[in-house]
């Protein structure tokens, strides 16, 4: 008989908590995900410094392959078209230093680069 009076009380007490229950309105959701969304958009992100993508070798490399892949197509194409004598000549070792210093530059430049950016990381 307790137990039985324990459960009409039980039920009195969940029917009245249920009539003063507050609904949220409908577009409860929506608001919340936008107030979210808004204070991840104005709060300041934590910037981890980058790493740099490469390193001097692979740059090295890089620019130095390409360099002695256009020096061999220049001597493969004198050789083919004007011949052995003019490899030996002033202005084929001309051409062959200029470029070798065109590319030298491209790398010097390219580390002076990486340089400054490095340093504008750490300050």
């Amino acid at each position: 008989m307790e137990k039985y009076s324990e459960q009409e009380e039980d039920k009195k007490i969940r029917q009245m908590l249920a009539s003063t229950k507050i609904d949220a309105p409908e577009n409860l959701k929506h608001r919340i995900m936008q107030q979210i969304e808004t204070e991840k958009a104005l709060a300041p992100q934590s910037m981890e410094p980058k790493k740099e993508p490469g390193n001097i070798l692979k740059e090295m490399g890089a620019i130095f392959g390409i360099m002695y892949a256009v020096l061999a197509a220049m001597v493969a194409g004198v050789y083919f078209l004007v011949g052995k004598a003019f490899l030996l000549s002033a202005q084929f070792l001309g051409a062959t230093i200029l470029v070798g210093s065109i590319f030298s530059l491209l790398w010097l430049i390219s580390r002076l680069d990486s340089h400054l950016r490095a340093k504008k990381r750490t300050r």
